[in-house]
Protein backbone atom coordinates (compact mmCIF):
# COMPACT_ATOMS: atom_id res chain seq x y z
CA UNK A 1 0.00 0.00 0.00
CA UNK A 2 1.39 3.29 -0.81
CA UNK A 3 2.12 5.61 2.09
CA UNK A 4 0.17 8.19 3.43
CA UNK A 5 1.16 11.19 5.29
CA UNK A 6 0.42 11.56 8.97
CA UNK A 7 -1.74 13.90 10.29
CA UNK A 8 0.34 15.83 12.82
CA UNK A 9 3.03 15.78 10.47
CA UNK A 10 1.03 17.90 7.95
CA UNK A 11 -0.63 20.08 10.93
CA UNK A 12 3.37 21.00 11.57
CA UNK A 13 4.14 22.19 8.45
CA UNK A 14 0.75 24.16 8.50
CA UNK A 15 2.19 25.49 11.93
CA UNK A 16 4.92 26.27 10.69
CA UNK A 17 3.45 28.44 7.62
CA UNK A 18 1.80 30.23 9.99
CA UNK A 19 4.94 30.64 12.02
CA UNK A 20 6.71 32.03 9.26
CA UNK A 21 3.81 34.53 7.88
CA UNK A 22 4.25 36.22 12.32
CA UNK A 23 8.54 36.37 11.40
CA UNK A 24 7.93 37.09 7.55
CA UNK A 25 9.24 40.63 7.42
CA UNK A 26 12.90 39.98 7.39
CA UNK A 27 14.30 36.87 5.66
CA UNK A 28 17.26 36.35 8.52
CA UNK A 29 14.68 35.96 10.90
CA UNK A 30 12.07 33.43 9.06
CA UNK A 31 14.47 31.74 6.97
CA UNK A 32 16.81 30.26 10.36
CA UNK A 33 13.28 29.69 12.04
CA UNK A 34 12.64 27.31 8.94
CA UNK A 35 15.53 25.55 8.36
CA UNK A 36 15.25 24.80 12.95
CA UNK A 37 11.78 23.41 12.77
CA UNK A 38 12.04 21.34 9.51
CA UNK A 39 14.91 19.42 10.24
CA UNK A 40 12.81 18.57 13.29
CA UNK A 41 9.53 17.55 11.79
CA UNK A 42 11.57 15.76 8.78
CA UNK A 43 14.73 14.65 10.97
CA UNK A 44 17.15 15.23 8.64
CA UNK A 45 20.77 16.10 9.65
CA UNK A 46 21.33 18.76 7.56
CA UNK A 47 18.45 21.70 5.97
CA UNK A 48 19.37 24.54 3.59
CA UNK A 49 17.27 27.19 2.70
CA UNK A 50 18.08 29.43 0.04
CA UNK A 51 17.32 32.06 -2.94
CA UNK A 52 19.64 31.21 -6.18
CA UNK A 53 19.49 34.20 -8.77
CA UNK A 54 21.23 33.67 -12.38
CA UNK A 55 22.86 36.98 -14.06
CA UNK A 56 23.81 36.61 -17.91
CA UNK A 57 28.02 37.17 -18.42
CA UNK A 58 27.29 38.01 -22.06
CA UNK A 59 30.78 38.28 -22.53
CA UNK A 60 31.54 34.63 -22.16
CA UNK A 61 28.08 33.23 -22.81
CA UNK A 62 27.79 32.15 -18.88
CA UNK A 63 26.26 33.01 -16.02
CA UNK A 64 26.39 34.90 -12.35
CA UNK A 65 24.69 32.60 -9.77
CA UNK A 66 24.19 33.97 -6.53
CA UNK A 67 23.03 32.00 -3.50
CA UNK A 68 21.47 33.56 -0.36
CA UNK A 69 20.08 31.89 2.24
CA UNK A 70 20.39 29.95 6.06
CA UNK A 71 21.44 26.22 6.91
CA UNK A 72 21.17 24.15 10.00
CA UNK A 73 22.35 21.51 11.27
CA UNK A 74 21.45 18.43 13.65
CA UNK A 75 23.11 20.00 16.95
CA UNK A 76 20.43 22.96 15.65
CA UNK A 77 23.01 25.94 14.79
CA UNK A 78 22.33 28.18 12.04
CA UNK A 79 24.59 29.67 9.53
CA UNK A 80 23.86 32.19 6.67
CA UNK A 81 25.14 31.23 3.15
CA UNK A 82 25.77 33.82 0.23
CA UNK A 83 27.73 32.44 -2.30
CA UNK A 84 28.64 34.16 -5.65
CA UNK A 85 30.09 32.04 -8.38
CA UNK A 86 30.93 33.69 -12.42
CA UNK A 87 31.49 32.03 -15.31
CA UNK A 88 28.71 28.76 -14.53
CA UNK A 89 26.54 27.08 -17.13
CA UNK A 90 23.04 26.37 -15.53
CA UNK A 91 23.31 23.57 -13.48
CA UNK A 92 21.67 19.63 -14.32
CA UNK A 93 18.51 20.51 -12.45
CA UNK A 94 18.15 23.82 -13.76
CA UNK A 95 16.24 24.71 -17.50
CA UNK A 96 16.83 27.86 -19.02
CA UNK A 97 13.31 29.99 -19.28
CA UNK A 98 14.08 30.34 -23.34
CA UNK A 99 14.87 34.03 -22.98
CA UNK A 100 17.60 34.68 -25.52
CA UNK A 101 21.15 36.27 -23.71
CA UNK A 102 21.07 39.84 -24.23
CA UNK A 103 24.15 42.19 -24.40
CA UNK A 104 23.45 42.62 -20.57
CA UNK A 105 24.25 41.49 -17.13
CA UNK A 106 20.61 41.28 -16.21
CA UNK A 107 18.74 38.52 -13.82
CA UNK A 108 17.74 35.87 -16.10
CA UNK A 109 14.56 33.90 -14.97
CA UNK A 110 15.38 29.91 -15.13
CA UNK A 111 12.58 27.22 -14.11
CA UNK A 112 13.88 23.88 -12.24
CA UNK A 113 13.55 20.58 -14.52
CA UNK A 114 11.37 19.01 -12.01
CA UNK A 115 9.83 20.27 -8.29
CA UNK A 116 11.13 17.67 -6.19
CA UNK A 117 14.34 15.72 -6.60
CA UNK A 118 15.07 13.03 -4.26
CA UNK A 119 17.77 10.12 -2.73
CA UNK A 120 18.69 8.19 -0.51
CA UNK A 121 20.61 11.20 1.53
CA UNK A 122 19.61 14.14 -0.19
CA UNK A 123 16.09 15.91 -0.86
CA UNK A 124 15.45 18.66 -2.71
CA UNK A 125 12.44 21.13 -3.36
CA UNK A 126 12.45 24.01 -5.85
CA UNK A 127 10.10 26.40 -6.52
CA UNK A 128 10.60 28.61 -9.67
CA UNK A 129 10.20 33.19 -8.42
CA UNK A 130 9.84 34.53 -11.98
CA UNK A 131 9.40 38.04 -10.54
CA UNK A 132 12.79 38.09 -9.33
CA UNK A 133 14.22 35.72 -11.41
CA UNK A 134 15.05 33.19 -9.36
CA UNK A 135 14.18 29.62 -7.80
CA UNK A 136 13.59 29.64 -4.00
CA UNK A 137 15.33 26.02 -3.08
CA UNK A 138 15.15 23.86 0.47
CA UNK A 139 17.64 21.18 0.54
CA UNK A 140 17.64 18.36 3.51
CA UNK A 141 20.59 15.82 3.86
CA UNK A 142 21.32 12.74 5.81
CA UNK A 143 24.24 10.48 6.63
CA UNK A 144 25.06 7.77 4.92
CA UNK A 145 23.08 4.50 5.88
CA UNK A 146 20.71 6.06 7.64
CA UNK A 147 17.40 5.66 6.29
CA UNK A 148 16.38 7.08 3.38
CA UNK A 149 14.11 10.11 2.75
CA UNK A 150 10.36 8.67 1.98
CA UNK A 151 7.86 9.30 -0.61
CA UNK A 152 5.94 11.22 2.26
CA UNK A 153 8.82 13.31 3.60
CA UNK A 154 8.99 14.30 0.51
CA UNK A 155 5.17 15.62 0.09
CA UNK A 156 5.38 17.14 3.34
CA UNK A 157 8.37 19.16 2.20
CA UNK A 158 6.74 20.24 -1.51
CA UNK A 159 3.69 21.03 0.65
CA UNK A 160 5.78 23.71 2.63
CA UNK A 161 7.18 25.27 -0.57
CA UNK A 162 3.67 25.24 -2.20
CA UNK A 163 2.35 27.06 0.32
CA UNK A 164 5.66 29.91 0.69
CA UNK A 165 4.76 29.78 -2.95
CA UNK A 166 1.88 30.97 -2.60
CA UNK A 167 2.37 33.79 -0.32
CA UNK A 168 4.95 35.06 -2.27
CA UNK A 169 2.65 35.17 -5.35
CA UNK A 170 -0.04 36.78 -3.46
CA UNK A 171 2.40 39.30 -2.27
CA UNK A 172 3.67 39.97 -5.73
CA UNK A 173 -0.10 40.29 -7.08
CA UNK A 174 -0.60 43.22 -4.19
CA UNK A 175 2.01 45.00 -5.53
CA UNK A 176 1.48 44.98 -8.87
CA UNK A 177 -2.15 46.46 -8.49
CA UNK A 178 -0.83 49.15 -6.75
CA UNK A 179 -0.15 51.78 -9.01
CA UNK A 180 3.01 52.89 -6.89
CA UNK A 181 4.74 49.90 -8.74
CA UNK A 182 6.73 49.72 -12.28
CA UNK A 183 4.48 47.66 -13.58
CA UNK A 184 4.18 48.80 -17.56
CA UNK A 185 1.02 50.63 -18.06
CA UNK A 186 -0.38 48.68 -20.70
CA UNK A 187 -0.29 45.24 -18.37
CA UNK A 188 -1.53 46.84 -15.39
CA UNK A 189 -4.18 48.07 -17.79
CA UNK A 190 -4.51 44.40 -18.65
CA UNK A 191 -4.94 43.01 -14.97
CA UNK A 192 -7.33 45.86 -14.10
CA UNK A 193 -9.49 44.74 -16.88
CA UNK A 194 -9.25 41.20 -15.80
CA UNK A 195 -9.95 41.57 -12.41
CA UNK A 196 -13.03 43.81 -13.62
CA UNK A 197 -14.16 40.69 -15.34
CA UNK A 198 -13.11 41.58 -18.72
CA UNK A 199 -12.84 39.42 -21.71
CA UNK A 200 -9.47 39.90 -23.68
CA UNK A 201 -12.25 40.45 -26.64
CA UNK A 202 -13.84 43.28 -24.34
CA UNK A 203 -10.38 44.35 -23.07
CA UNK A 204 -9.18 44.77 -26.52
CA UNK A 205 -12.18 47.01 -27.49
CA UNK A 206 -11.38 49.43 -24.03
CA UNK A 207 -7.74 49.65 -25.02
CA UNK A 208 -8.24 49.99 -28.90
CA UNK A 209 -6.00 46.80 -28.91
CA UNK A 210 -5.18 43.64 -30.99
CA UNK A 211 -7.25 40.76 -29.33
CA UNK A 212 -3.87 39.02 -30.14
CA UNK A 213 -1.98 41.75 -28.40
CA UNK A 214 -4.15 41.61 -24.98
CA UNK A 215 -3.49 38.03 -25.70
CA UNK A 216 0.38 38.24 -25.22
CA UNK A 217 0.28 40.85 -22.36
CA UNK A 218 -2.19 37.60 -20.06
CA UNK A 219 0.60 35.93 -20.91
CA UNK A 220 3.17 38.31 -19.80
CA UNK A 221 1.17 38.56 -16.81
CA UNK A 222 1.12 35.03 -16.19
CA UNK A 223 4.72 34.61 -16.53
CA UNK A 224 5.69 37.43 -14.20
CA UNK A 225 3.35 36.53 -11.43
CA UNK A 226 4.11 32.76 -11.47
CA UNK A 227 0.30 31.84 -12.72
CA UNK A 228 -0.43 29.39 -15.04
CA UNK A 229 -4.40 30.34 -16.19
CA UNK A 230 -6.71 33.19 -15.34
CA UNK A 231 -8.48 31.26 -12.42
CA UNK A 232 -5.00 31.21 -10.28
CA UNK A 233 -4.33 34.69 -11.24
CA UNK A 234 -7.73 35.81 -9.96
CA UNK A 235 -7.74 33.97 -7.09
CA UNK A 236 -4.91 34.97 -6.22
CA UNK A 237 -5.29 38.73 -6.86
CA UNK A 238 -8.83 38.59 -5.20
CA UNK A 239 -7.65 36.89 -1.88
CA UNK A 240 -7.06 39.23 1.24
CA UNK A 241 -3.66 40.10 1.87
CA UNK A 242 -2.04 39.00 5.11
CA UNK A 243 0.02 41.12 7.27
CA UNK A 244 3.03 39.53 7.50
CA UNK A 245 4.45 37.84 4.38
CA UNK A 246 8.01 35.92 4.50
CA UNK A 247 10.20 38.23 2.19
CA UNK A 248 12.89 37.33 0.02
CA UNK A 249 16.61 38.53 0.27
CA UNK A 250 17.57 40.13 -3.15
CA UNK A 251 13.68 41.51 -4.62
CA UNK A 252 13.71 42.98 -8.20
Amino acid sequence: MPERLKLRDVRAIFRLVGELRELGADPNAWRPHMVQRLLQIVHAQVVVSSEVHFRNNPSRGTMQVVDVGWACNEDGKTWQIQVERDDEQPENYWLASGRKQEDSQERVPVKPARKVYGGRCFLLSQFQLPHVSAVDQLGLHRAWGDEPFSKCEHKLVRVLHVELGRLWKRDVLNEVKNPATDLPPRLSQTLAALLEGCSEKQIAIKLELSRHTIHNYVKALHQRLGVSSRGELLALANSSKPDFIPRLSMPK
